[in-house]
């Protein structure tokens, strides 16, 4: 049995969070994929409003690092409506899951399923490695790879990662791989992520970044937004 097989069969326990919306709790890394006190919330606050609300009217490239669920994709789909934006979203996932588990993710996220019909939402959860439309203004390449085996071949706009832990996924945090995809920033660009860990502010400003401690959602007192020192070249 594939590990992506056996992920997709784990991964069928639905959380209930504290904003009333769901998530998923991945039973081979111990993690859920999005906070017990808040799933939208967590997403919004962090991924939405920190990130994506600082583009407007543009046409914009964002790089997912852990797909994982697609609730980041979804909502930026959704959220982007006012703003006007263009965009492309690439998203990053090892062990994507499948549509057994996705289809009663979205039915039990009032949020997400109020705003798709099923035809809709499955383009956020099926054809990996091929680019597809999700209306004029949204195009999604979601790109099933390991992410240290992953080459940027764009530049990004704003960056979410979204990765699990580095106590979980350590290997997704070194300085190695942040570096490729800072590299891969556009000079205005944005990085936010969860994570507030001490190495990984000290390895963001390493290479070149301004790193601003922000509030945290709910269950969480900081979070990292950060941009590129245009006054550094690496």
């Amino acid at each position: 049995m594939s590990i992506i097989h056996y992920l997709c069969l784990v991964n069928t326990e639905i959380i209930s969070t504290g904003d009333g919306s769901c998530t998923l709790r991945n039973e081979y890394f111990g993690e859920t994929y999005h906070s017990i006190n808040g799933a939208v919330a967590e997403s919004m606050h962090i991924f939405i409003n920190l990130g994506l609300r600082n583009f407007s009217n543009r046409s914009i490239n964002i790089l997912e690092i852990g797909y994982g669920t697609g609730l980041n994709a979804m909502l930026t789909f959704i959220e982007n409506q006012p703003l006007g934006n263009t965009i492309f979203y690439h998203g990053i996932e090892k062990f994507p899951i499948c549509k057994e588990t996705f289809l009663p993710f979205i039915e039990h996220t009032p949020d997400i399923a109020a705003r798709f019909n099923p035809d809709i939402a499955l383009k956020f959860c099926e054809n990996w490695n091929m680019g597809i439309e999700i209306s004029p203004t949204f195009s999604l390449l979601k790109q099933n790879i390991d992410f240290e085996s992953f080459v940027p071949d764009r530049k990004y706009d704003l960056i979410y990662f979204d990765a699990f832990s580095p106590d979980t996924q350590p290997e997704m945090w070194t300085l190695e791989n942040l570096k490729k995809i800072i590299n891969s920033l556009n000079p205005d660009g944005i990085f936010v992520t969860y994570c507030c860990k001490g190495i990984l502010k000290q390895n963001l400003r390493s290479l070149g970044m301004i790193v601003k401690r922000m509030p945290g959602p709910l269950g969480k007192r900081h979070v990292i937004r950060a941009t590129k020192d245009t006054n550094i070249y690496l």
